[in-house]
């Protein structure tokens, strides 16, 4: 629990789910890592599900396509592979297990076609102000080296419709662009040597984009900005933003703002 009494939100770090959380709601911002409190209930299924494909396909390009993505996959389920550490394994309900066997598929098509190296699960934590310690923390789900290109592929268990990225809002995607930025950091890439794509397994459709300097360093820019914008904020003067989203929040018994509706 954090010190009773600070004056300022806690933000260890930032992320891009972080910032995104805070633009949802500032409420569930504060429950989630100010409070820090834990949900009451079960997880989120599209939660659980989402981590249990990113294993699967993390143990199928380690394992260099060599060992069948099927075998991969029961040993997720039946827990001989753990998909969380310390954790049971997932169950699925019906409409999870009826997809995931596509879903499955698509990673293994996408993965013999384009090869098994690479980084899986690259780790970053990068002070976007040295020394001052303003971090930004995540993973990137491959990142592929071949010279002096670099391509990152994010996995997306979205099901289809208009709020999937295409061609031309991918170019917007604040989590590819900050990803990118990081590798350029990291590395010393020039931005247009930096190719990054989601894959969204319902269709198996592979959407992938450059970015120019600009780009990446106002992706740089708007992390920070969240980052100095929470650190600001006293945990007295956070608003909920209610709507439709409130129906799966976590904390919606217990937040006054959604009590108000």
């Amino acid at each position: 629990m954090p010190d009773p009494v600070s004056d300022k939100l806690i933000c260890e770090h930032i992320s891009v789910s972080r910032k995104q959380t805070w633009n949802e709601c500032q409420a569930k911002y504060k429950f989630r890592y100010h409070l820090k409190l834990i949900p009451d209930g079960p997880v989120q299924p599209y939660f659980t599900y989402g981590k249990l494909v990113h294993k699967i396909a993390e143990e199928y390009v380690a394992k260099q396509g060599q060992r069948p993505i099927e075998d991969i996959t029961k040993d997720c389920l039946d827990g001989t592979i753990e998909v969380e550490k310390g954790q049971p394994p997932p169950i699925l309900d019906a409409s999870y297990s009826k997809k995931l066997p596509v879903h499955v598929k698509n990673v293994k098509n996408l993965s013999d076609r384009i090869g098994y190296d690479g980084h899986l699960e690259w780790p970053f934590r990068v002070d976007l102000a040295p020394p001052n310690e303003h971090f930004i923390v995540g993973f990137i789900d491959r990142l592929i080296i071949r010279g002096d290109k670099y391509f990152i592929l994010d996995y997306k268990t979205t099901k289809k419709g208009f709020w999937r990225k295409n061609s031309n809002t991918i170019r917007s995607d604040l989590q590819l662009r900050v990803y990118a930025r990081i590798v350029q950091k990291e590395f010393g890439a020039k931005a247009e040597n930096i190719k990054a794509a989601l894959y969204y397994l319902e269709g198996g459709d592979l959407i992938a984009t450059n970015f120019n300097e600009e780009s990446l360093i106002t992706a740089e820019e708007e992390i920070h900005n969240a980052y100095k914008e929470i650190t600001s904020m006293s945990p007295d003067d956070v608003h909920g933003r209610v709507g439709d989203q409130c129906k799966r929040c976590d904390y919606r018994k217990i937040c006054s703002w959604y009590s108000l509706t």
